[in-house]
């Protein structure tokens, strides 16, 4: 399974869960499915920052379109224009990316560098409440860190999220199958599949909710 494969999945997945989130909160099978999404997204970034050439451009990427997603984030699961309640996904890969940065900076004595980055950027994500916090960073910091032991990362990857306190973010369990399947291939030209995707779904379902519901 190539990586422009795992982005689809992963958007695909991703709209069904906020179909569920904004217009059919009812329907706790969409939710169910959502949750294979952002383990995927993890484990992109993770390989993301290891075969990207420039990390700068990339996380200015991921930053900027943080930015841009905030007010259809803000419209679509809170009715404002701009909210602080929470802050996109985008917000936590960017933190994500930067704790690798981190780890990789300045991993004289690995362990402890690992963990002072999670805990440092896991801080911030949780003082700016970004969706999935320091446990999205922690995903993120895993998938790189046991890269070369796929089924180790998906693992503790899995750990993770059953320890987030909802039994249906346990189905995130149901992704690992197909990071497991990831056969290091690009495949088609994606790049800014998720980050166009991303605010446009959103701005989308929120003007349905709107109209409709």
């Amino acid at each position: 399974m190539s990586n422009s494969s795992l982005k689809i999945i992963a958007c695909l997945t991703m709209l069904v869960d906020h179909i569920g989130a904004i217009l059919y909160p009812d329907m706790s099978l969409l939710r169910m499915i959502g949750r294979l999404s952002f383990p995927i997204f993890a484990f992109l970034v993770a390989e993301g920052f290891h075969h990207t050439q420039n990390i700068k451009k990339y996380g200015i990427r991921l930053g900027i379109f943080a930015l841009i997603s905030e007010i259809p984030y803000d419209l679509a699961f809170r009715g404002n224009l701009i909210d602080f309640y929470r802050q996109n996904i985008f917000f936590t890969l960017f933190l994500g990316l930067v704790c690798l940065w981190l780890y990789q900076r300045y991993r004289t004595h690995q362990s402890m560098v690992g963990m002072i980055a999670i805990l440092l950027t896991g801080a911030l994500s949780v003082f700016l409440r970004t969706d999935y916090s320091i446990y999205g960073i922690a995903m993120i910091f895993l998938f790189y860190f046991f890269r070369d032991r796929r089924i180790l990362a998906c693992g503790s990857a899995s750990i993770i999220n059953f320890t987030m306190g909802s039994v249906i973010q346990g189905l995130a369990i149901l992704a690992m199958p197909f990071i497991l399947a990831y056969n290091g291939k690009k495949g088609m030209n994606l790049k800014y599949l998720f980050y166009g995707f991303y605010p446009v779904h959103l701005i989308l379902l929120y003007i349905i909710h709107k109209a409709w519901m």
